[in-house]
């Protein structure tokens, strides 16, 4: 092969390449905007929505716990 055609075809790599990777960078750009307009517009969205409140309640612990009184008793 001569001399000529390994340098034209290193050339025409590097160009491919290069152009490859320009590619790549616009779509991953593109890709980092689109997301920040989602996440943007969902943010825009959402601040307007009321906050949630706590509800109030009773509740009653129904677990059986051995009294002190009773504890001590089992071990005599």
């Amino acid at each position: 092969m001569p001399l000529i055609q390994r340098v034209l075809g290193a050339v025409l790599a590097l160009l491919f390449l290069l152009a490859v990777l320009v590619f790549a960078s616009i779509l991953v750009t593109i890709a980092i905007g689109t997301a920040f307009a989602f996440w943007a517009w969902l943010w825009w969205r959402g601040r307007s929505l009321p906050r949630r409140h706590t509800i109030e309640g009773e509740y009653r612990d129904v677990t059986h716990l051995e009294r002190l009184e009773d504890r001590d008793r089992g071990r005599l």
